[in-house]
Formats: structure tokens, C-alpha cells, sequence
């Protein structure tokens, strides 16, 4: 044999090793380019808001008023409970609750 096998190998080997060294800067490429592309799109569009809930709906035990155990399936309607309850008597009544789903609408 002659002396190209072992420029071969040494060859092979110093390709082996640039294109291990090379990774890394391919990926943060691909970062780079993931965070342009994440730049450059419009965002979600913002879900549309729900109509409220139908007062019936939310006084599930049907006592005319809506308690914040009912509240608390509406998460809006909840955090905003005390504001809503004027006569603080602990219960929406379709009035209060009036108020709110005008504010929802």
C-alpha cells in the first residue's frame, strides 16, 4: 500500500471533528432563527370574550341569587363578586348580576 491510506483516515477524522464542532453553531442558528421567526409573526389573536352566562344558569339551586359557590364557575364573575354585591349579603341579586353582564357584553 502507499502512504494515502493514512491521509485518509487523518482526512476522514479532521472532517469528522469540524462537523462535530459545527453543531453547536447550527443550533444556535436554529435558536436564533426560531426567536426572528417568533419576532416577525403576529401574535394569537386574543380569544374573543364570552357572553355571559344567563343569571339562570349561574343560580343553579334556583333561589333567585347567585352565591359565590354558583360564582365561582364564571372566573371573571368571581374575582369580581364583592365589587358586585352592594348589599355585601354574600349573593348576587339578578340586579347586581345586571350590572356585571352589561359589563361583559
Amino acid at each position: 500500500m502507499t502512504h494515502t491510506t493514512p491521509r485518509i483516515i487523518v482526512l476522514a477524522a479532521a472532517c469528522a471533528l469540524a462537523a462535530i464542532a459545527a453543531l453547536p453553531v447550527a443550533q444556535a442558528q436554529d435558536d436564533a432563527r426560531g426567536a426572528d421567526e417568533a419576532q416577525t409573526r403576529p401574535p394569537h389573536p386574543a380569544s374573543a370574550p364570552s357572553s355571559p352566562k344567563p343569571f339562570e344558569e349561574l343560580d343553579a339551586n334556583a333561589d333567585g341569587a347567585i352565591s359565590k359557590d354558583e360564582a365561582a364557575i364564571d372566573p371573571p364573575l368571581a374575582q369580581a363578586f364583592g365589587t358586585l354585591d352592594t348589599d355585601a349579603d354574600g349573593r348576587l341579586t339578578p340586579s347586581e348580576y345586571a350590572v356585571y353582564a352589561q359589563g361583559q357584553s
